[in-house]
């Protein structure tokens, strides 16, 4: 039987209107929110928690500090707390405490008569990457990407986030990975990122200086970044929000982790 091309082709010409639906997006302004965003690790600080305050859509993505808010952090563990002071464009910074594994911090942010509590649980044992190399994209070998290797502990419920920098230019994006399906598993997937132009992040080639920070972090952690847009997750079921762990009815989160970064040259 002999095919008529020019009879296939409207044939699918006509499947694909046919499935073709026009879909309204509301983009109406809404409402601002506090934005809290804090991080504290075992290296020395002083840690930083940035207090601000998202926009409508259509403004852009620099939300403004805000520098009328109390910030506290304390050591569920020993009890002693510290009120954070303001450096400015809304950092709060700390000046005595002392991140240490295996130990619970809450953070309290009081800002317009309102209050906002997170708790986050630092693991007791970071992990190390134990190396880092530059590699073909399996999908497209014109693009490069970074392979961190590390092995995750047998036992489970470990979780973890990773960073990538270029030069010292941070690549827009996190991943953040779990044992919950790959317990005691070697973990060497590569760091997809987009590589579009549009998207400003730079290009790996020979000679560049590579970075990857591997933090070690808690499951209300791992839930913020799995669900948040930007970042690449094992679990691809994102809900509408980012499942924040902080109360009150601020976005942001508050990450007490432990972090290790290796550094090498890109060679391929």
């Amino acid at each position: 039987m002999k095919f008529n091309f020019a009879y296939l082709t409207f044939l699918l010409l006509l499947l694909c209107s046919s499935c073709e639906k026009v879909i309204n997006v509301n983009l109406d302004d809404s409402e601002s929110q506090i934005v809290i965003e804090g991080e504290i690790t075992a290296a020395k600080g002083p840690y930083t928690v940035r207090v601000s305050e998202s926009k409508n859509f259509a403004d852009n993505n620099d939300f403004p500090g805000r520098s009328d808010a109390v910030v506290t952090i304390k050591d569920l563990t020993t009890g002693i707390s510290e009120t954070l002071k303001y450096s400015g464009l809304g950092n709060y910074q700390t000046s005595v405490l002392q991140g240490t594994g295996g130990r619970s911090y809450l953070l309290t942010v009081i800002l317009s008569g309102k209050t906002y509590t997170a708790t986050s649980s630092m693991p007791l044992r970071g992990l190390r990457i134990d190396k880092l190399y530059a590699s073909g994209s399996s999908l497209d070998n014109e693009d490069v990407f970074m392979v961190p290797v590390f092995s995750d502990p047998v036992g489970k419920g470990n979780y973890y986030r990773l960073r990538q920098w270029l030069n010292g230019t941070i690549i827009k994006g996190s991943y953040v990975r779990s044992d919950e399906a790959a317990d005691g598993r070697t973990f060497d997937g590569e760091l997809w990122y987009s590589t579009e132009p549009a998207d400003g992040n730079p290009l790996i080639r020979n000679g560049d200086v590579m970075t990857v920070e591997l933090q070690c972090i808690d499951k209300g952690v791992y839930d913020y970044f799995r669900t948040l847009g930007t970042t690449i997750a094992q679990d691809a079921s994102t809900p509408s929000n980012p499942l924040s762990n902080i109360s009150g009815g601020a976005i942001g989160v508050f990450n007490a982790c432990r972090s290790n970064k290796l550094t090498v040259t890109a060679k391929f």
